[in-house]
């Protein structure tokens, strides 16, 4: 399995996780598996992050990435809306830097519109939206949804937080829509979006997460490695493979 391209999760991965006793720390691992060969891939369904914010959250947990190597919910949902290369009035229901992704990646496709005004909807995580803004959503004509994911919680450091799950829902029920998911567990941004050096039959996916991690693997074609995350993982696809610490990759992949 020599250089096989890893395609790392964040949340419960290699941030907001503390590695058992007696065992590697995360960047000492990847550092050993750039020196084996393996390309390296960091894919999050989060958007309320720019890449270079990735990049320095996991500096500050010892992990050494380039910026060219994360791949962000927003970087899906930009890419998708360029490749459709028409003119949208968009409204997000988000973060700042969901916004300036989706500016940056595509230019003058776009113009903001008022929530009642829109003919698209990207929803991600907002702790904020009020009923107005549902009210006013209510009332625009059948515009396109896209949702970044549906995950309703994320480990952090200090315990587990209100994932976008919750406001996609509501969201979808203020349009009597259903929203079109763009991120994990959809490998859109496995076969459009990531800059791989081998078909995806050759790499491998290692997450917390049977629902987002292991069946985006396993729609990709791709294999799987589940990391445990401290918790009663739900049900889901089986993975390839079960670590219960991120060295423990070393000789499942280095061999």
């Amino acid at each position: 399995m020599a250089y096989a391209p890893l395609i790392f999760d964040l949340h419960g991965v290699l941030l907001g996780r503390r590695e058992p006793d007696g065992h590697l720390p995360a960047g000492e691992v990847l550092r050993q598996l750039r020196a084996a060969g393996h390309p390296l891939r960091f894919l999050t369904n989060s958007s309320s992050v720019e890449r270079r914010q990735v990049v320095a959250q996991l500096a500050s947990a010892g992990v050494e990435v380039d910026a060219g190597e994360v791949y962000t919910a927003a970087m899906t949902v930009a890419h998708y809306l360029r490749r459709c290369g028409r003119p949208r009035k968009l409204f997000v229901v988000g973060s700042d830097a969901l916004r300036a992704e989706l500016d940056a990646m595509c230019g003058g496709l776009l113009s903001w519109a008022a929530p009642e005004e829109a003919d698209t909807v990207v929803a991600s995580r907002d702790p904020v939206l009020d009923e107005d803004t549902l009210r006013r959503l209510a009332r625009a004509a059948q515009p396109l949804l896209i949702a970044t994911c549906r995950d309703l919680g994320f480990p952090d450091g200090d315990g587990i937080h209100p994932g976008p799950g919750q406001t996609v829902a509501r969201v979808e029920q203020a349009l009597d829509a259903q929203a079109m998911v763009l991120g994990k567990p959809n490998p859109y941004a496995l076969e459009s979006v990531m800059d791989l050096p081998a078909p995806l039959s050759d790499c491998v996916v290692i997450g917390d997460s049977p629902l987002q991690d292991v069946a985006l693997a396993r729609k990709a074609g791709a294999r799987a490695v589940l990391v445990a995350s401290g918790g009663e993982a739900p049900d889901g696809p089986e993975p390839d493979w079960r670590i219960d610490a991120i060295d423990q990759l070393l000789p499942l992949l280095c061999r």
